[in-house]
């Protein structure tokens, strides 16, 4: 299954990578892109957004809240797509898995693109935008199983954590394309312009992208045979049969995925917002450090992945662990109101991160066979996600409000220090070929 991977003038392409199929990785990529272009648009756009979904004279906050509160909607459901979704992807095969989840993205973001206001539908409004949201939760929380599975599949051993490393820099440039076209449209639209249907061309240009998407993932080949997916019949209990015949390993991904997805969570989209609330940040800048730290990952996590593949996932993620255990609480104190400094010290955490980012996605596959590989870990890393990871800016934004804002830098160090332990006491299996 060749693929040259190269672009009309006759130069390889980023996707050209020896004993990797162009086609194949592309497929993989462009899920990743359209998730994180689709859940930023979602959260960077709250703002001009929230008033259209709810009652005139509901208060700013109020509608702001309620429209996170609908975000919300979409961790909720992640650990029950990544139930859902992973048996698919186990048992009718992974292309099925990942032609679901892009035409489900792409349906979600134009129907929030195209959705009526409540001016004009009434409470239909804040229903529409509901089940949207829910749908992008769904396919959000088994795109990264069924994704992953089929990404570590294609490849040989010694490249996996290099093409997770690449699917992650993929990510990062979704995040990056959102947040231009929004800082692109705010400039050349007013405010009540982009109130009033600016924020809509974001969520088309979203689903747009699916198309793309669709069109790339049909001509995908699966990278599972027909005759190597469970034959057992399909019932309720047979979708929770991978952690049931692979419970240690279900336990090993949520303490491996405790620690990571908060920090990803902190270091990440909550960073500014912490920046904001906790130093006195210029709210107006923190569409820059976003976009700056997602540059960084874009380099950082493919040169991530090579060195996993060198040293093994075990090394790189213990140390990248022990860093942010070692420098969280340091490294948010410095945080004032000077955008330099907040570039600086997140760009430097992200750099930490990438090298989770890069070992983690090789880890969870390389843990189970192939015939439970998409649920036996989609399930219990969607469900972290969604309870850990999700809820970071709600637990910063409790805290402060608390007065306990200090304890925040704490509460990420007590979670990573959980992971450090199964880092530590993690099996190395970078080396080694898929199980089957």
């Amino acid at each position: 299954m060749s693929d040259t991977a190269t672009t009309s003038s006759g130069r390889r392409s980023i996707f050209s990578i020896p004993g990797v199929s162009g086609s194949q990785l592309r497929a993989a990529a462009v899920g990743n892109l359209i998730e994180w272009f689709d859940w930023n648009a979602y959260a960077f756009l709250a703002v001009y957004f929230s008033s259209q979904f709810f009652p005139k004279d509901s208060p700013p906050l109020v509608a702001l809240l309620g429209t996170f509160g609908i975000m919300a909607v979409g961790f909720i459901m992640r650990p029950i797509s990544g139930l859902i979704i992973g048996w698919v992807a186990d048992r009718l095969g992974r292309k099925v898995a990942m032609l679901i989840t892009v035409w489900g993205m792409g349906i979600a973001s134009l129907l929030i693109g195209l959705a009526p206001t409540f001016e004009q539908v009434g409470v239909l409004a804040p229903v529409i935008l509901l089940l949207a949201r829910a749908t992008q939760g769904i396919c959000i929380g088994g795109e990264y199983a069924s994704m992953s599975a089929f990404a570590m599949e294609m490849t040989p051993t010694g490249k996996r954590g290099f093409i997770a490393g690449i699917l992650g820099g993929v990510a990062a440039l979704g995040q990056v394309a959102v947040t231009l076209i929004i800082v692109l449209l705010a400039n050349i639209l007013s405010h009540e312009q982009m109130v009033e249907f600016g924020w809509r061309i974001v969520f088309v240009v979203g689903g747009l992208l699916s198309i793309w998407g669709i069109i790339l993932r049909r001509g995908m080949h699966d990278t599972v045979e027909k005759a190597d997916r469970p034959r057992t019949r399909s019932t309720l209990g047979s979708m929770f049969r991978p952690m049931r015949e692979h419970p240690k390993e279900t336990v090993r991904v949520i303490g491996l995925t405790i620690g990571f997805t908060a920090m990803v969570y902190a270091w990440g989209a909550y960073m500014p917002t912490y920046a904001t609330t906790y130093a006195g940040l210029d709210p107006r800048f923190t569409m820059i450090a976003m976009l700056v730290t997602s540059l960084t990952l874009i380099v950082a996590t493919p040169l991530a992945g090579i060195l996993s593949d060198k040293v093994g996932r075990r090394p790189t993620m213990l140390a990248a662990g022990i860093i942010l255990a070692v420098a969280t609480v340091p490294a948010l104190g410095l945080l004032n109101d000077q955008l330099w400094r907040l570039i600086l010290i997140q760009a430097a955490g992200n750099l930490v991160i990438a090298l989770l980012q890069a070992s983690s996605m090789p880890a969870y596959s390389e843990m189970f066979p192939t015939q439970f590989r998409a649920a036996g870990f989609g399930f219990p890393y969607a469900l972290t996600v969604g309870l850990v990871g999700g809820t970071v800016p709600m637990v910063g934004t409790q805290l402060a409000s608390m007065g306990a804002g200090h304890m925040f830098p704490w509460y990420l160090v007590a979670l990573i220090v959980i992971s450090i332990f199964f880092y530590a006491t993690m099996k190395e299996t970078a080396f080694q070929d898929m199980p089957d």
